[in-house]
């Protein structure tokens, strides 16, 4: 008779624990070595040691790698795909005890010696001991465990269903992983001639307040997209500070327009999206001199429901149009005060239309030289649209005083499966089994605010919304790809479950020990098996 492995409470708790031990920080050493970690825990089962190519290491563009792992049943094309991201955000906030910090025996050691690096509620579950702590317990080590624990069982009893398990690094920054996923899931599918009919996510939920233990289900995950701006002023010494115009005066116009803007924000029945906030914002002098800043550059978070791309662009732009319409009339008032002239105005442009004006100045192939030299020179993702922006502009330096508006890298699209029907009886199905069996109350969530990877497994098909992005991002389809074709090939509902935890990217990061492994364990296995049994009515 086959060992389990993954089957009760102990097992799932010291499995999560070893998941934990092996230090993932994103675009660290450890993010490189898990996913062989992961593959040889898969090897343990029966069903991989004889099923090895079942198993796939897929690299990403940024040398990583994502685990997909399919489980193949005797008969249904029908297939749930069970989604997690195994990289954590850093431990720098953990101070002296950050070589703990993924130790939870260790950690909770230490903060039971040292209270002071906990709040109150933190402290109240730490001597409960209804939580575990450490980093990646809750974000989301614990979704894996899960998936691997749900895995074996369907390998052991033979479910009649496909699983693919899929868990993927680098979710904190750029999605990498994610985006290079769904074309193994896409070859997949084509393979075996697979009929995807869920994506099962399993992040951990966001309580709604400090005390609050209910279950939350999400059937959409809120969109993510950054909107960018480059100031770019006239330099003068600071000594005659009126015979220019600093960036950072022009940028802090733009910041008062921008951040925490109510009218950007969405609604959709009880949910709302957050406000917008400056993610990165700074001049461009690389050392300290006595000349007045000229170039200042920031990039503003901005979340989504329902707008896509050009509609907040438009926005965007038009809330730009309006703060420098402010700065430019403050500034003439400063010069006429000081009887001072200023002969131009502040040009608003997007990227595009600075793209065709260098062009036409001086010519596509060496505009287009400038470009990818820009590009190839900068490592981060997320500043090769500015560091475009700044060559061209300094390039077309005639067009100063100047203000260029762009996207940076990354963008989620939002995804939202509310309504459906096979979705709202699986929310239903979740709460019933979490009231009946353990008393918990659980409550779907329409949109997941913690920003997942679920934004490349369903897209709407609305092409020409993304038009507006492709045209004012200048990395995309260069070094950043979104492959929507292929997303289009594996669009198939998504829904988000996982176990309740607490202060996700906090020193007090935690998961509840009960919710994930007992309740949650019942919890898959009756979402997989609703949809086993609905294959079979079907027949």
């Amino acid at each position: 008779m086959t060992k389990l492995l993954w089957q009760s409470y102990e097992n799932r708790l010291n499995l999560l624990k070893r998941l934990v031990n092996h230090p993932t920080v994103t675009n660290s050493e450890g993010e490189l070595t898990f996913p062989n970690f992961v593959k040889q825990l898969l090897l343990q089962l029966t069903y991989f040691q004889e099923h090895k190519k079942h198993i796939q290491l897929t690299q990403t563009e940024d040398d990583k790698e994502a685990v997909v792992a399919f489980y193949q049943a005797n008969t249904s094309a029908k297939t749930i795909v069970l989604i997690s991201h195994y990289d954590t955000v850093g431990v720098e906030d953990y101070g002296n005890f950050h070589c703990n910090a993924f130790n939870p025996d260790e950690l909770k050691s230490l903060f039971s010696q040292n209270h002071h690096y906990l709040n109150a509620e933190a402290i109240e579950d730490l001597n409960n001991d209804t939580y575990l702590f450490g980093r990646g317990t809750m974000d989301m080590k614990a979704g894996l465990m899960l998936h691997l624990s749900l895995i074996e069982l369907a390998s052991v009893e033979a479910w009649d269903i496909n699983l693919i398990l899929v868990t993927v690094p680098d979710e904190e920054v750029n999605s990498s992983g994610m985006r290079k996923a769904v074309e193994a899931i896409a070859e997949l599918k084509q393979q075996y001639h697979l009929d995807i009919q869920l994506h099962l996510n399993s992040e951990p939920t966001f309580q709604q307040a400090g005390a609050d233990e209910k279950h939350y289900t999400y059937s959409g995950s809120i969109g993510k997209i950054m909107p960018g701006v480059l100031c770019y002023g006239k330099e003068t010494h600071v000594g005659n500070p009126l015979d220019g115009l600093s960036s950072n005066f022009m940028m802090s116009y733009i910041t008062q327009e921008i951040e925490y803007n109510n009218t950007f924000r969405e609604f959709f029945e009880n949910d709302a999206t957050p406000v917008p906030v400056s993610l990165h914002m700074r001049d461009y002098k690389l050392a300290y001199d006595v000349q007045t800043p000229f170039r200042t550059i920031g990039l503003f978070n901005v979340f989504l429901f329902k707008n896509k791309p050009a509609d907040v662009f438009r926005q965007f732009i038009d809330s730009v149009i309006h703060a420098t319409e402010r700065c430019e009339s403050d500034w003439l008032s400063i010069l006429e005060e000081q009887e001072k002239e200023f002969d131009t105005k502040i040009n608003v442009l997007t990227y595009e239309q600075l793209k065709r004006y260098a062009i036409k100045q001086h010519g596509e192939a060496y505009i287009t030289m400038q470009i990818d030299k820009a590009i190839q020179e900068t490592d981060e993702l997320h500043l090769q649209s500015v560091n475009v922006a700044d060559k061209l502009m300094q390039t077309c330096k005639d067009i100063a005083p100047a203000v260029v508006t762009f996207f940076a890298t990354p963008y989620y699209p939002a995804v939202n499966s509310s309504y459906d029907k096979r979705i709202e009886s699986t929310v239903e199905l979740v709460r019933r089994t979490l009231r009946d069996q353990f008393q918990r109350q659980s409550e779907r969530v329409h949109y997941f605010n913690g920003i997942s990877d679920s934004s490349y497994l369903n897209f709407d098909g609305d092409m020409e919304q993304i038009a507006a992005y492709e045209k004012n991002t200048p990395n995309f389809n260069k070094t950043y790809q979104l492959p929507f074709e292929v997303i289009k090939a594996v669009s198939a509902p998504i829904l988000l479950c996982g176990t309740i935890g607490k202060d996700a990217h906090k020193v007090s990061e935690r998961l509840h020990k009960k919710s994930a492994f007992e309740e949650l364990p019942v919890v898959l296995e009756q979402i997989i098996n609703s949809y086993i049994e609905s294959a079979k009515e079907q027949e």
